[in-house]
């Protein structure tokens, strides 16, 4: 009979599968070889089933020092339970000259992080002993509630023994125990969840001074948006960002800032912002920014503005892209705006319709409708009103999408339904032209009661001709009168031929005079025309041919082809001249795709005022 004996030195042989035969089979010595073949050779898992050998003694003389030997390799690779054995060794100091509890609570640690519960329970044991780490008995049940989610029974005792100590000393005054037992209540961890316990006793700690419990409760009442609530946590943030708490003193920046829950103070909000800024709040490192830059202290707004915006901050790189592109406090950089308006773009619905915009227009980047008509779908999404109205005029005119005269209407009427003029003025049109005057004249009328001339013009011209409402000349001339009087050439002109022709008002040609003067003075040459004809005639001035003929010369020279008519007829001492009756202006508002340059200051969107984090 012929016996083999296996040969340890093939380095070609499966060490770790046939250790683990072996041991299996209760041959530990076998079993001890073929484990140290797979150790050298840097199987973690073979080194920690090794120094298990060595530390239990078995197919190896016990060695606690090559148990921790061969552990560390295993812990070093990422073996969680090579980590939580070592550290139980570390932590009660074997195989090594005395115990390191910090080195122990480290690899717990490790461990823990990957889910293993008894390393999760140590953790526990060590946060609430205070061994390896500062106690922490909030860190402690927290590691316990995790340790006993996976059934371990040890866990679930241990965690009831913390729960009882901590409600103890919650009961007996103790403010951090109180704090402590509100978040579990307010969590659902280890306690069913109950937000008025969590509340009771959150008031019983802030009370006492607990700065942690006044910050929560006061994020508490910050959401229940009443006057009295929101000036409650105003005061809590107040105590708690007093005593260092740099995310209330973020918060109660914020508030002075808006004037939520007390009076708006702008360097009480620089104040607190800036304290939590400088010790790494982003939210208050983003606000301050913005703060600085509605101040117009530019450099320094960049500067905190670049903090919070490489701490991921969507609104502060929105702001910053702003700022690159504006070249406000920073060298004017437009493929750096571009970057940052990416960056923000993936939440934030104002970088959404800067980059929608800077793609429509070509600012910055190669021009693409397309592209910009997505972005600003995105921005619309989230509710964005200067997308909506954008998307109208895309629509409108066929730029980036096929021309659809009902979706722009669409696009219009969301935005117009937001308050947008420019949205109601342009569906105002739309329905215009459609011959619909009924609804153009609701449209125009709304916005002309808000101030718009153009619209008061155009309200006018349609009380005059009946369009949309009765012929009303009383009505025509009021509303001529507003535009008029804001300085709107046409409605100037306008209501200058009524007084001319004496239509709704008796006819005066001294009042007719001075309102085409006052739209010639700005370069409308119908005004410029007719003033030229009331010169030559003497109507409500003596009679200047000279300066008759200087008028129509003005509106020749911007294209008016009457005036060469009746500057002929004028030459010739003749009496024939041709006038324009009304004018209206029925153009859709389209500055934002026509204007060259673009007006980047006044198009783009930032964030004016902070925000609460």
């Amino acid at each position: 009979m012929l016996i083999s004996t296996p040969d340890y030195g093939d380095i070609n042989a499966d060490g770790l599968a046939l250790g683990k035969t072996a041991s299996q089979q209760g041959d530990f010595d076998a079993a001890a070889k073929w484990f140290h073949l797979a150790a050298k050779k840097g199987d973690k898992q073979a080194q920690y089933l090794f120094a298990m050998l060595y530390r239990d003694g078995k197919g190896v003389k016990r060695d606690d020092i090559q148990a921790v030997r061969w552990l560390k390799l295993a812990a070093a690779q990422h073996h969680h339970e090579a980590q939580y054995q070592l550290a139980g060794m570390l932590e009660h100091g074997r195989g090594v000259d005395a115990a390191d509890p910090a080195t122990a609570f480290k690899l717990y640690r490790q461990a823990a992080q990957a889910d293993h519960a008894g390393a999760q329970l140590h953790l526990s044991m060590m946060y609430a002993e205070g061994r390896g780490i500062k106690k922490s008995p909030a860190d402690a049940l927290d590691w316990a509630v995790k340790a006993s989610q996976s059934g371990n029974t040890e866990a679930k005792s241990y965690l009831q023994q913390l729960l009882n100590h901590i409600n103890a000393k919650a009961k007996s005054g103790d403010p951090a125990a109180q704090f402590l037992l509100a978040r579990l209540y307010e969590q659902g961890q280890g306690l069913q969840t109950d937000t008025n316990k969590a509340e009771q006793w959150l008031r019983q700690s802030a009370a006492s001074g607990n700065a942690g419990a006044q910050f929560h409760l006061a994020e508490l009442l910050l959401h229940r948006h009443s006057p009295a609530t929101l000036k409650e946590a105003a005061g809590l943030y107040l105590k708690a960002a007093g005593q260092g708490q740099m995310q209330a003193a973020a918060k109660i920046g914020a508030l002075y800032a808006i004037g939520q829950g007390v009076k708006r103070n702008l360097n009480e909000a620089s104040h607190w912002l800036k304290k939590a800024a400088e010790s790494g709040e982003s939210g208050a490192q983003a606000n301050l920014g913005i703060l600085l830059a509605s101040k117009q202290q530019d450099k320094l707004a960049v500067v905190w503005l670049d903090k919070a915006a490489q701490s991921g901050e969507a609104d502060a790189q929105n702001n910053l892209a702003v700022m690159l592109a504006l070249g406000r406090g920073v060298q004017k950089d437009l493929r750096a705006a571009r970057k940052w308006f990416k960056q923000a773009a993936e939440d934030d619905a104002l970088a959404q319709y800067n980059l929608g915009l800077m793609y429509v227009r070509g600012i910055g980047i190669m021009q693409n409708e397309e592209s910009g008509a997505a972005w600003l779908e995105k921005a619309q999404a989230s509710g964005n009103v200067h997308a909506t109205l954008l998307l109208g005029l895309l629509n409108d005119i066929g730029r980036g999408v096929i021309s659809n005269p009902d979706a722009a209407m669409r696009w219009y009427a969301l935005a117009a339904d937001a308050g947008n003029a420019d949205a109601i003025y342009n569906l105002a049109v739309l329905y215009y032209r459609k011959g619909d005057f009924s609804k153009a004249f609701a449209l125009f009328k709304r916005t002309a009661n808000n101030g718009n001339v153009e619209a008061q013009n155009n309200i006018a011209s349609m009380y005059q001709q009946g369009q949309g409402a009765d012929v009303n000349m009383q009505q025509a001339v009021q509303w001529y009168k507003k535009a008029a009087g804001n300085g709107y050439a046409p409605a100037q002109f306008n209501l200058a031929n009524l007084y001319r022709k004496g239509e709704g008002m008796a006819q005066q040609d001294g009042q007719a005079v001075h309102w085409y003067r006052q739209a010639a003075s700005q370069g409308f040459a119908p005004a410029q025309n007719t003033l030229a004809y009331m010169l030559a005639q003497g109507r409500g001035v003596p009679a200047d041919r000279d300066q008759a003929l200087l008028w129509l010369q003005k509106a020749i020279n911007q294209g008016l082809g009457i005036a060469e008519q009746n500057l002929l007829q004028l030459r010739q001492k003749k009496a024939d001249f041709t006038l324009t009756s009304l004018v209206v202006d029925m153009h859709r508002r389209a500055g934002i795709l026509t204007e060259k340059p673009l007006d980047l200051a006044h198009r783009l969107q930032a964030y004016q005022t902070p925000r609460l984090p």
